[in-house]
């Protein structure tokens, strides 16, 4: 039995190579394809021919009618927001586990996000929960497929179609990933994704993708990118604004870089299925640990690779939160890091706490709004899973890096099961270790204090 690194023996993997695969892979045809538009020297457009193509074959890969090619993923979700007819203190209904955009995107058109509890098993949003949240005012539920697994549709469009409500598709982590035969990014009423270098379908900077079948989200959608206008191809632009709208639109190097990227999108998602396989059998020989669980119908594309640590069922009785970040320590000094994906619901960051907004409580304070209280110790699967589960990689990292490479699988198959040889060490180290829950890291209340974080000048 090798000796644990946490406790002086030799690290496992001692980066003889980078653990981490570089991503997005870029190959002649990428270069190509950005070299094409810097030769064209055009560079600005929504009627530019690469963002059309771009938008033509990637309506035709997802079996959707009508796309439209964003700035970033925050901005294909705020006008999915908008496009869903939502007005100012409206509620949408948001997962307490994601990222802070699926919630911001809701404040940027002015209204007011509800969180929803998600599920223990899956980590998407419990349709449970969601009906437990909905309003007068609610006019929307947003559903995201965390870590590439897409999310219950079935239970959320029966729930959706009881009250009359939207559903949104917050697809940044799936592109790729299955649901019941149809592809993420075209299981809501009207979808948005990320296209920045980090997700499944990435460009050569930031970008994101609008979704839907019906004319008159696109409609709305199509004028919250450039500026409230009605802007046509081949005709005079005429400067008049219909709506409030911004500046959405995408650049024709990423468009162009995005199209040659759509053509590999096929292989890259059968190698990060294959491999999660793989991960998941040899890690569900080892007792305590818990891989990704996948529904049936449903595939997983792996931007996360969470897994869920048991104690109990690796026979100690310690901890579950000091049980996971023991084997944290342990899988980083071997050179396996895993990491925290959040690290608390979301809800329990300031912003919601303080209510803040825009300045005078708004939106929470508009007129006709209901009264809203962020409690995030409510959230208590969201808490467990945060708690008892790591990710697979360092901070900032994300499954292409990790999920393209079967030795890397291996590397960490083979440190796991080095740790699980010394389980008996780890779980005293477990016991005496400082511990504290991730979420005690939240800062408290600043409302109406400026953080400085600007150095300040010399002399």
């Amino acid at each position: 039995m090798s000796k644990l690194a946490l406790f002086g023996g030799e690290p496992l993997f001692k980066n003889e190579r980078p653990l981490e695969d570089r991503w997005p892979e870029t190959l002649p045809e990428d270069l190509e394809a950005i070299n094409r538009v810097i030769e064209s020297g055009q560079f600005l457009g929504i009627n530019h021919p690469e963002i059309e193509a771009a938008e033509k074959e990637i309506s035709e890969y997802f079996n959707v009618e009508y796309v439209l090619l964003m700035g970033s993923g925050t901005a294909s979700l705020h006008a999915a927001v908008a496009a869903a007819g939502c007005v100012p203190g409206d509620e949408v209904i948001v997962p307490a586990l994601t990222f802070l955009a699926s919630a911001s995107a809701v404040l940027h058109h002015v209204c007011i996000p509800v969180f929803a509890d998600i599920d223990p098993v899956t980590y998407n949003i419990d349709p449970k929960s969601v009906e437990t949240k909905i309003t007068n005012r609610t006019r929307a539920i947003m559903a995201v497929d965390l870590h590439g697994l897409p999310a219950d549709y079935e239970s959320l469009r029966q729930i959706a179609d009881k009250y009359n409500l939207v559903l949104i598709e917050d697809a940044a982590h799936a592109m790729g990933a299955t649901y019941k035969g149809k592809k993420a990014g075209a299981l809501g009423d009207v979808a948005g994704t990320s296209l920045m270098p980090v997700k499944q379908l990435a460009t050569c900077g930031e970008g994101g993708i609008f979704f839907t079948n019906n004319v008159d989200f696109y409609n709305r959608a199509s004028m919250v990118r450039s500026f409230g206008e009605v802007i046509q191809k081949d005709k005079p632009r005429a400067y008049n604004a219909f709506t409030l709208g911004w500046n959405y639109r995408i650049n024709p190097i990423m468009a162009a870089f995005l199209r040659s990227q759509l053509k590999r999108l096929d292989h890259y998602t059968e190698l990060f299925i294959s491999n999660g396989a793989y991960l998941s059998k040899g890690l569900s020989e080892l007792p305590g640990i818990i891989p990704p669980q996948i529904p049936e119908g449903s595939t997983h594309v792996y931007h996360m690779y969470r897994i869920k640590f048991d104690p109990r069922a690796a026979g100690y009785d310690v901890h579950p939160g000091r049980f996971a970040k023991a084997v944290e320590d342990a899988m980083g000094a071997e050179g396996l890091p895993l990491r925290l994906y959040q690290n608390a619901p979301i809800p329990g960051q300031a912003m919601f706490r303080t209510q803040e907004g825009f300045g005078n409580g708004v939106p929470w304070s508009l007129p006709g709004t209901n009264p809203i209280k962020y409690d995030f110790e409510e959230f208590t699967n969201t808490l467990e899973v945060l708690e008892t589960t790591r990710c697979i990689g360092k901070n900032g990292s994300a499954g292409p890096w990790y999920f393209r490479n079967r030795e890397t699988m291996d590397l960490y198959l083979k440190s796991f099961r080095k740790v699980w040889e010394n389980l008996d060490e780890l779980a005293d180290y477990a016991e005496k270790m400082e511990y504290s829950p991730p979420w005690s890291i939240l800062a408290p209340s600043t409302r109406g204090v400026w953080v400085e974080v600007t150095p300040a000048k010399k002399g």
